[in-house]
């Protein structure tokens, strides 16, 4: 069973039972890449990992991003990407209220700036080019 194999392998301590009431399976690997490819970025504290999951699963943001992702093919520069609303560079924490998903593209652009910043450049993105 696919889920009993993904809760053997997660940080966290979470029974295969509780995973497998998320019935698409590739969506959540792509929620759980998303946490476990950044070593000990995140804690190991399941009640955080069970919250994480519920918030995304139905997350328009999320599952607009996904979808794009899955329609392109899985193109690299499309893939959801997790990231700080406030960067941990500027006192951002791993907090729920402080995650949200963005394309794998826009998050490598956005780097260290806050929301806010993040929003100015986009309103005005043809200032920034040549």
């Amino acid at each position: 069973m696919i889920y009993k194999n993904m809760a053997a392998h997660l940080r966290f301590d979470v029974e295969w039972q509780w995973l497998s009431q998320f019935d698409d399976i590739e969506k959540l690997k792509t929620l759980n890449d998303c946490i476990t490819s950044r070593s000990a970025r995140f804690g190991s504290d399941a009640d955080w990992y069970k919250g994480y999951i519920t918030k995304f699963w139905d997350c328009e943001q999320f599952n607009s991003v996904y979808s794009r992702w899955i329609k392109s093919g899985k193109e690299t520069l499309k893939k959801p990407s997790l990231d700080h609303v406030t960067p941990k560079a500027k006192g951002g924490t791993n907090e729920l209220n402080n995650l949200q998903f963005l394309t794998w593209f826009e998050n490598r652009c956005k780097n260290d700036m806050s929301q806010n910043e993040w929003d100015k450049i986009k309103n005005n993105i043809s200032e920034y080019f040549i």
